[in-house]
């Protein structure tokens, strides 16, 4: 079907009739673009907008402010939610862990301590290299001999509840009294407790026998080795007993010694690292057997290094140790004076 150029001039212009608009429209309806020459610009600048009355336009305006707003505040409404979800998530884990931030802070001091507590213990090992005896004092002020070749350890801090060291090797201690704790020493399988006495262990490597001579006091001597072991024993020596285990064949035997304290036991010299002079001198009176008097104040802050052969005389060891110092010493009735 096909429409004139008028036809549809007049269409355009509302000039048709009602017959003839059905027609146009059915025409219009079946085709994509109208012909370029039908409107020309000046007819199209001279075409006005189509008039829609008050009440209608309010109508439109309504209907479609009311979809609009609709979907701005459901938009709103979303973000709104959103946002409370993450402030209340946020303050869920504020809360969360300020409730176990304290256990887990003093979960973490208590690890940090324990690990230092752990980290403070370390041990000390003494081994004489020598042909000699050598002497040493121990943190308690026990006295050890040891002999070549032999070794001992101790943990440092040295006293907890007991005093323990761990020998390979002879030595001689004289032990410093102390009845809160015991004094422990472990070798080769075997475990020497005491108080304060004197006794000398023989625990050589290659041995199989273990020695336990007691000078003066009371020992317990017992087997720790209890895996390798057939039975246990426990041994009480008094003075002038000697133990001697085979390890071998687990067996004990104990009997006289043949000396209280055998000449090569003998502490033949001291030796200081930093030592108070307060502690100097009290080993020497307990040596000596001698009364040596002086004011604490006036050694407050006076030490002392170095080896004392303990074949002088105490005379001359005094006055080397207060001629170091610039002390005057002098001979009375009842011993030495010390003094500045």
């Amino acid at each position: 079907m096909s429409v004139s150029d008028e036809l549809l001039d007049r269409y355009f212009k509302g000039q048709c009739s009602a017959e003839e608009k059905l027609l146009v429209s059915d025409y219009l309806s079946k085709i994509d673009d109208l012909p370029d020459h039908l409107l020309s610009k000046a007819d199209w600048d001279e075409t006005t907008d189509a008039g829609i009355d008050n009440a209608k336009s309010e109508e439109m305006f309504t209907a479609v402010k009311k979809q609009t707003l609709a979907k701005v505040y459901r938009l709103k409404w979303i973000k709104l939610t959103s946002a409370a979800a993450v402030v209340l998530a946020v303050l869920f884990v504020a809360l969360f862990n300020w409730k176990n931030s304290p256990s887990d802070l003093n979960l973490a001091e208590n690890k940090i301590s324990n690990l230092k507590d752990a980290n403070a213990i370390s041990w000390k090992s003494i081994t004489n290299y020598t042909e000699n005896n050598q002497s040493f004092t121990l943190p308690d002020s026990s006295i050890v001999s040891i002999f070549p070749g032999a070794e001992l350890r101790y943990a440092v801090p040295f006293v907890k509840n007991k005093r323990e060291v761990y020998l390979n090797g002879k030595s001689f201690f004289q032990v410093a009294k102390d009845s809160k704790h015991p004094f422990v020493v472990y070798a080769k399988g075997i475990s020497t407790t005491a108080l304060g006495t004197s006794f000398t262990i023989t625990a050589l490597g290659k041995s199989k026998f273990i020695k336990v001579q007691l000078h003066t006091g009371k020992v317990l001597v017992k087997n720790i080795d209890s895996v390798h072991r057939i039975a246990l024993f426990n041994e009480v020596l008094l003075p002038g007993k000697e133990l001697v285990y085979n390890s071998q064949i687990n067996k004990v035997k104990v009997s006289d010694s043949r000396t209280l304290v055998r000449k090569e036991n003998v502490i033949r010299e001291l030796n200081f690292t930093q030592a108070p002079l307060v502690d100097v001198f009290h080993k020497l009176e307990k040596h000596y057997h001698v009364k040596i008097t002086y004011d604490r104040a006036d050694i407050a802050e006076m030490s002392f290094t170095g080896s004392l052969k303990l074949t002088q005389s105490i005379a001359s060891i005094l006055e080397e140790i207060a001629e170091l110092n610039k002390l005057n010493q002098t001979k009375t009735a009842e011993g030495y004076l010390i003094r500045k």
